[in-house]
């Protein structure tokens, strides 16, 4: 259990566990302890960072929203239970490049941050100015940062974890810990969207944060869904995190580089077969019982369709 903890991300979730407990197995676990400790290290630089990248970007006349990261690990109740990694911020459209440019700037390089964030373009119903006017202040080390609405946080967690499959443990721990963290005011139709489909999928992914988290769903619409959710749903994620490791996820296509019929990228191409998750999520497909396969066959022929027209580009690098 050790290695898997520690690569997929949640090592420092496995020590909250264990660190209570008494036995000659805690010599086991103690690179948990390890990572926790380091966790707590970073997430603290890491504060500093974003309170830093939120000036500078303010100085240059924008106001970012922060998701993910340090707005979800504001909930866990230590700091160093979640790893900090890039800062994730979402600026509106015609600011883009602008804001880009900015943090290209030799001074601001060291910072790592990501603004594209297709799990609100591609299936967010709300603009910019929507999600602005319900997100909310928050302080850190004294520089207000502005967060996403509990809401609409929710919801972009749910669907950033599907897009990719569910491979990490992390993510779904994240779903876990903002729902358990919304405030009484919570309005379960914003978050829920407009979109019957995206929002069973959401449904569909607090389900699984409770069968296998213990999320409390008592109080929640996803109650019901429980009871029906697809088998394949649950052995998919399990699947993955068997292997949760980054270096399984990556697109077929970014591996060929001009060998593409040797036999180490048709075992890649098998490798990065998608599964029943992301393949349904890629067609705008319904959480249902049905098999899984022609979603696979459906993205993998878009996918090859893709690397037909790239594969002229490819084969020159």
């Amino acid at each position: 259990m050790v290695p898997l903890l520690l690569r997929s991300g949640a090592g420092a979730l496995g020590w909250w566990r264990f660190q209570n407990s008494h036995g000659p197995f805690l010599s086991t676990v103690r690179p948990l302890r390890e990572t926790y400790l380091q966790y707590a290290i970073h997430a603290a630089e890491h504060e500093n960072n974003v309170a830093e990248v939120f000036r500078v970007l303010r100085s240059a006349g924008m106001e970012p929203m922060l998701l993910k990261g340090w707005a979800i690990a504001r909930t866990y109740p230590e700091i160093g239970l979640r790893p900090s990694g890039d800062i994730d911020l979402y600026v509106p459209p015609e600011q883009f490049a602008k804001a880009q440019a900015v943090l290209n700037l030799p001074e601001y390089q060291r910072y790592w941050v990501d603004l594209d964030h297709d799990e609100i373009t591609r299936f967010n119903e709300l603009s910019f100015e929507d999600l602005y006017g319900a997100s909310e202040v928050v302080n850190l080390d004294g520089t207000e940062v502005r967060i996403l609405g509990a809401e609409d946080h929710l919801r972009i967690l749910c669907l950033h974890l599907l897009k990719h499959g569910a491979w990490r443990p992390l993510w779904l721990c994240d779903v876990a810990a903002a729902l358990e963290a919304r405030p009484p005011t919570f309005d379960w139709h914003r978050c829920l969207g407009k979109s019957k489909r995206h929002g069973d999928w959401v449904l569909c992914t607090l389900g699984l944060a409770s069968s296998l988290l213990g999320a409390v769903i008592e109080d929640t619409p996803a109650k019901q869904r429980l009871s029906s959710l697809p088998g394949w749903l649950t052995r998919t994620v399990l699947k993955q995190w068997s292997t949760p490791y980054a270096q399984n996820q990556s697109l077929f296509v970014d591996q060929v580089r001009g060998s593409w019929w040797k036999p180490s990228i048709l075992e890649s191409v098998r490798q990065r077969w998608p599964n029943s998750i992301q393949a349904t999520i890629d067609v705008d497909g319904e959480f249902d019982h049905m098999v899984r396969l022609p979603f696979q066959l459906r993205n993998c022929a878009a996918r090859s369709a893709k690397l037909c027209r790239q594969l002229p580009t490819l084969m020159r690098k």
